[in-house]
This record gives structure tokens, C-alpha cells and sequence, in this order.
């Protein structure tokens, strides 16, 4: 398929493909076909009930899909074979694991997962599916302290920035997502999330709507990052729109459709290899360098708290990364013996 075909053109001709394959077949999961499984999907239902956000709700499941998969290659298919055996052999498997990369899991996502393992049988303890939760009593790691994170530099920022092949529809699409990202320091599932209608003021400000944890807020967008969104409002999003089927959604793929949460994150990974940065990351390098370089510039963190959308100023401080160079500098000119 031409990549200087128009996206509506690119869409016809996908949805054409996708027909004549028959649709996208889902892999059957043997685990949801088990007591276990069953009393997963109850669990789900009673976090949607609870008014749990969607993207919260799709990480429990994950990790659960990962614990009732492990406990299917054991045999385990009722909630009332699970034991304090069962779950000590699961957690060792779990700091055993490695993933397709060859690395082991981190210890923040290894976290992430016994808590939810851990919600999961209380919820079969309350409703009387097992007699006692094999994980009450045990003491649920926490990650105490923080490793120093990777920074992009201001450098390494713009040579990402100017990548994106702006002759293209998609191209100038992509320049307008990176240079967002990075203006205005928004996480990947509020970029694509953003609606043509959340643009304020000529594109000079714009809401999200679908923060975490529900909460809304205005952000700003800077003078670069405004000029090519509307150049690509204008000029390449008209062009990416299927007319017997138009998107809501701010910015559209090459089939015309909203992206998702994963695909822009597999599109920045892209560009960032492109642009020589080996570290592990994808948006959310462009979120965290947006603050690092603002607190490197001058802005204090009750600014980028509100930025960024944090309910908590210590939450900010983990994103806001001082370089080297900027503490040496505050400690020589504020320091008695500087």
C-alpha cells in the first residue's frame, strides 16, 4: 500500500482486506472457560459497579489473566484448589519470570500484580468462594525509593521532534502528537483520547477530559506545538477523515479510526530508536522531559503539578528529574560556601 496514498483512500482499501480475510479472529482463552475464570469476570463487573476507571480495570485484568493462566498449566481450574502453597510456588515464578525481552519483570510491576492477585481472593473470600485468602498475612512488597530515571535531553528532544516526514498527511499527524506530548506534558491515553472539540482558543489551550483517575483539566500548548496542530487540523486531518464513517477523536490513524493507547506508543518507540535513544520508554519520555526541562528553566512544581495533573506534589517530584548541571548550579549560587 503507498504510504502517499490519502489515509481515506488507505482506510477503503484496508477494510476491504480486512473483509475478504473474514475479520479479526479472536484467539479463544481457555482460562475464562474455567470456575476460576467465571469468578473473574464477576470480579470485573463488581470494579465497573464500583465506578473503577476503565484503563485500572483492563490492568487487573491483565494481571489476573496472568495468574489464572499460570494456575491452568498447574491444573488449578476451581477458585477452591487455590492454597498458601499454590500462591508462595506463583510468587516465586514471579521473580523468576522473564519477559520476550530476556529481562526480568520490574519490581513496581511485580507489585502491581500481587495486589491485584491480593483483591482478587478477598473478593472470593467475601463471597464465600475459598475458605481463606492464602495472601492475607504476608506482607506485600512495596517499593521503597526510586532509581534515578532516564532524562531525554533538550538536544536528543528535537532531533525526536523533527523526525516525522512533514511532506505526508501522516507525518505532519505525528510531528502535531510529538510536539503535544511534549508541550504540554500529557500521557498517552489523554493524547489519543483528545477530541477536535477540546481545542480552546485557536488551539492555544485545549482540556483533557479522560485524566486519571476521572479528573479533567486545561493545559496549555506552545507556540510550536499550536502551529502544527493547526496544520494538521487544517491541512492532513481532513484528508485522513473516511466519509462514510467519521471519527470523533482529534487524532485518526491511516484507517481513519482513533488511535489507541498501545499504537502511539508503538509509533513514538519507533521514532525514538530512529533518533539513537536506546533507553526503555515511549510518550511518556516526552511527558517527563517536558517537566524536567521546565523545572531545569526556571518553573516551580506547584506549576508543573497542575501541568501534569497530579493530585499530589510529591508524586511531581518522582517525574521531575534535576539534571546534574542545574543542582551545581543552584548549590554555587545559594550556598554559603558555594
Amino acid at each position: 500500500m503507498n504510504r502517499h496514498t490519502k489515509g481515506w483512500e488507505r482506510a477503503r482499501e484496508m477494510r476491504k482486506w480486512r473483509k475478504r480475510k473474514g475479520g479479526k479472529k479472536a484467539r479463544p482463552a481457555k482460562y475464562l472457560e474455567t470456575a476460576l475464570g467465571a469468578c473473574l469476570e464477576d470480579w470485573l463487573n463488581e470494579q465497573r459497579r464500583a465506578g473503577l476507571r476503565p484503563a485500572s480495570i483492563e490492568g487487573r485484568r491483565l494481571h489476573l489473566r496472568r495468574f489464572l493462566q499460570w494456575c491452568l498449566s498447574y491444573g488449578v481450574k476451581r477458585p477452591d484448589w487455590i492454597s498458601r502453597g499454590l500462591v508462595e510456588a506463583w510468587l516465586g515464578w514471579l521473580d523468576e519470570y522473564r519477559t520476550r525481552s530476556g529481562s526480568f519483570y520490574a519490581e513496581s510491576s511485580k507489585e502491581s500484580m500481587i495486589r491485584s492477585v491480593h483483591a482478587f481472593l478477598r473478593f472470593l473470600l467475601q463471597h464465600r468462594r475459598i475458605d481463606a485468602n492464602p495472601l492475607e498475612g504476608t506482607r506485600l512488597r512495596r517499593c521503597h525509593g526510586q532509581s534515578l530515571p532516564t532524562v531525554l535531553d533538550e538536544d536528543q528532544v528535537t532531533r525526536l521532534l523533527e523526525l516525522p516526514d512533514t511532506s505526508d498527511v501522516l507525518g505532519i499527524r505525528d510531528r502535531a502528537m510529538l510536539e503535544l506530548t511534549y508541550s504540554s506534558g500529557l500521557r498517552r491515553g489523554e493524547v489519543v483520547s483528545l477530541q477536535l472539540s477540546d481545542l480552546i482558543r485557536d488551539a492555544s489551550a485545549l482540556v483533557v477530559r479522560h485524566g486519571k483517575g476521572g479528573k479533567e483539566r486545561i493545559v496549555p500548548v506552545g507556540g510550536i506545538a499550536r502551529d502544527c496542530l493547526k496544520r494538521y487540523v487544517e491541512d492532513a486531518r481532513p484528508q485522513m477523515v473516511v466519509p462514510d464513517a467519521p471519527a470523533a477523536e482529534l487524532f485518526l490513524t491511516a484507517h481513519g479510526d482513533g488511535f489507541s493507547a498501545m499504537g502511539w506508543g508503538q509509533a513514538v518507540r519507533k521514532y525514538l530508536t530512529r533518533a539513537g535513544v536506546k533507553c526503555r520508554g515511549g510518550p511518556h519520555l516526552l511527558r517527563h522531559a517536558c517537566a524536567t526541562h521546565m523545572l531545569d528553566h526556571g518553573a516551580d512544581l506547584r506549576t508543573i503539578q497542575t501541568l501534569l495533573g497530579h493530585s499530589r506534589v510529591d508524586t511531581t517530584e518522582i517525574y521531575t528529574h534535576v539534571s546534574p548541571a542545574h543542582l551545581c548550579d543552584v548549590h554555587h549560587r545559594t550556598h554559603p560556601r558555594g
